[in-house]
């Protein structure tokens, strides 16, 4: 049997990998962002000398502790699925980025070592607080600085650096790998906010005594800020990768932007629409509880929900009338029929910014009051079920985006690309389109 040719029966190894690449990714980012959120959340309770803070910030810590090794079992299993189903695509990979690797892996035994001591060492240090607060910020550098290795090799797979491939900065500082980093910096810390709150609405709903539903209404407004606090900032973020994409890769930028996949943008822009609108009605619904009464804030917070229902409408119109092509959704002549509201620009750039720019503008308003304070755990539970619907939407739009990202290299399988213009999905070379000098094969390249 060839080298490399080896095929998972069924499902075939692009879904096999693809499913340990999501689930990984999914673990990662929240252990990554959740661990700054435990450091800071233990950093305020120091400073505000507010029980409620540590007791977050060590219960998080333990979810942290028990959820990272199954992200590590994830981890091993899918490098390990990786070389068993494309070993010649990885011989590549290793040799273009053995330092990176080699990095990573410190790296990554950092955030091992320092999360545990972190967590074990809570009561131990109790009278030390501001070193242990010091263990949670350097747990969360080495998961940071994991992620920032992982980025240079995913960024470079979409947009090779048009450098030799032995020039590690070149290779390292490819066309997209600072907005990659960028956006998933932002990206976790949103991910595991949305999380948090909707664990804590969960809970809150669970709740029959009144200081645990008092903390876990304290939660779910704590975890919302990190979520949509974040998420307002990815806009201008993604578009900054989007034209990176665009420059380096404009064939797979067309293939989801202009292509059969576009549909994806727009179901990516769905889940964030949702989020949105479902977080300002959070904080208007929560304005009512304020320590000091903030009518006409609240009057203002209402406003701001109508304009971001309708800068979400603009994101989410589809630029013609074919939608979903590979599932026979058409309508009136498919790609013929355009949709004026539908272009990129100028109504999805309104859109977009219209978003940030609103979005600012709710967070402001809602700190503004968090600074006076709320009367914890009389929210609704129609306010609940916004967070938790928030935190499902989360889990379904991180999906979207590494599908989206990765599918982005197939062009249509026309020839579709493991690296991009480089190697084939059939693991074949391919140095005539390659903007990464250097690269060279056996047999099978051409």
């Amino acid at each position: 049997m060839p080298i490399g040719d080896l095929d998972v029966p069924i499902i075939g190894k692009n879904t096999v990998i693809a499913v340990l690449v999501q689930a990984h990714v999914l673990f990662a980012a929240f252990i990554i962002g959740a661990v700054i959120i435990a450091a800071t959340s233990e950093y305020l309770g120091l400073v505000t000398k507010q029980p409620r803070y540590e007791r977050f910030a060590r219960n998080l810590a333990r979810f942290i502790v028990l959820l990272f090794a199954s992200g590590a079992a994830l981890a091993i299993t899918f490098v390990l699925a990786l070389v068993t189903l494309f070993p010649v695509f990885f011989s590549y990979l290793q040799n273009i980025f053995f330092w990176v690797f080699l990095v990573e892996a410190f790296m990554f035994l950092g955030q091992i070592i320092i999360v545990y001591a972190w967590y074990n060492v809570w009561d131990k240090l109790a009278y030390r607080k501001s070193l242990h607060v010091v263990f949670g910020f350097v747990a969360g550098f080495f998961g940071l600085m994991a992620m920032t290795m992982i980025n240079a090799v995913a960024s470079f797979m979409l947009t090779p650096a048009e450098a030799p491939v032995n020039d590690v900065a070149r290779t390292f500082l490819n066309q997209t790998n600072v907005p990659l980093n960028m956006h998933r910096f932002v990206g976790n810390f949103s991910y595991a906010g949305f999380l948090i709150a909707g664990w804590g609405a969960w809970r809150y709903l669970r709740s029959t005594r009144e200081d645990d539903r008092e903390y876990y209404d304290w939660m779910g407004h704590f975890g919302l800020i990190w979520g949509f606090g974040f998420l307002i900032l990815q806009p201008v973020i993604g578009y900054g990768y989007l034209k990176g994409i665009r420059e380096s890769a404009p064939e797979a930028f067309n293939v989801i932007m202009l292509g059969d996949k576009s549909w994806l943008f727009l179901l990516l822009m769905f889940w964030i629409a949702l989020m949105t609108v479902a977080s300002t009605a959070y904080f208007v619904h929560k304005l009512r509880f304020a320590v000091k009464p903030m009518p006409m804030m609240r009057k203002m917070t209402i406003g701001a929900l109508g304009f971001t229902v309708l800068f979400t409408v603009l994101n989410i119109i589809p630029s013609n009338a074919s939608l979903v092509p590979q599932i026979g959704l058409v309508f009136a002549g498919g790609e013929d029929t355009q949709i004026p509201l539908g272009s990129m620009y100028p109504w999805k750039y309104i859109g977009l910014i219209g978003l940030m720019i609103v979005g600012f503008f709710v967070i402001a308003l809602y700190l503004k009051a968090t600074a006076s304070g709320f009367h914890f755990g009389r929210s609704s539970r129609w306010s609940q079920y916004a967070l938790i619907s928030s935190a499902v939407i989360v889990v379904l739009t991180m999906i979207t985006m590494g599908y989206t990202r990765e599918t982005a290299r197939r062009v249509d399988n026309d020839p579709g690309w493991l690296i991009y213009n480089c190697i084939t999905m059939d693991q074949e070379l391919v140095t005539d389109l390659c903007l990464a000098e250097g690269l060279e094969g056996g047999e099978g390249g051409e």
